[in-house]
């Protein structure tokens, strides 16, 4: 009879490391997010990263949100004038990365302040949210990474 005590400890440790061990990175990542702190005076600043999928199928984000307002933008140059438009969404391919950089699609945010990071949530078209933390570099600073 001491065998069922010990076999039932070595199923309930097994049933408590399967959660841990079957984890999977979620299949889109956010790398390089950071915004560009506004310029003097103003309270509008633009956000970029370079958003990661890894998953075998095509995601869209639909939304970001935060403590203020966000928008999806992209800049456009048509006939030597560049052009602004919001964006309903960003598709990003399978097994791609969709960069947003000055100059292209990026977040503009309004009401922004002074703050060293801001963090936003990306809204994907199946309802899934991720967190996504934005480093607040100076406004005189060039996109690097």
């Amino acid at each position: 009879m001491t065998t069922v005590p010990v076999v039932f400890a070595w199923l309930l440790c097994a049933l408590l490391a399967l959660p841990a061990s079957h984890a999977a990175p979620p299949p889109v990542t956010f790398e390089n997010a950071w915004v560009r702190a506004p310029a003097p005076g103003q309270m509008v600043a633009a956000g970029y990263c370079d958003i990661v999928n890894q998953g075998a199928e095509a995601v869209a984000i639909t939304a970001f949100a935060g403590p203020l307002r966000v928008e999806m933008h992209e800049t456009t140059h048509v006939d030597g004038m560049a052009r602004m438009r919001p964006l309903s969404r960003l598709n990003i391919a399978a097994n791609a990365t969709l960069s947003l950089r000055p100059g292209g699609k990026h977040l503009m945010l309004f009401g922004m302040d002074a703050a060293r990071h801001i963090t936003l949530r990306a809204t994907f078209a199946n309802g899934e949210e991720i967190d996504v933390t934005f480093a607040v570099r100076p406004f005189a600073s060039e996109a690097a990474s």
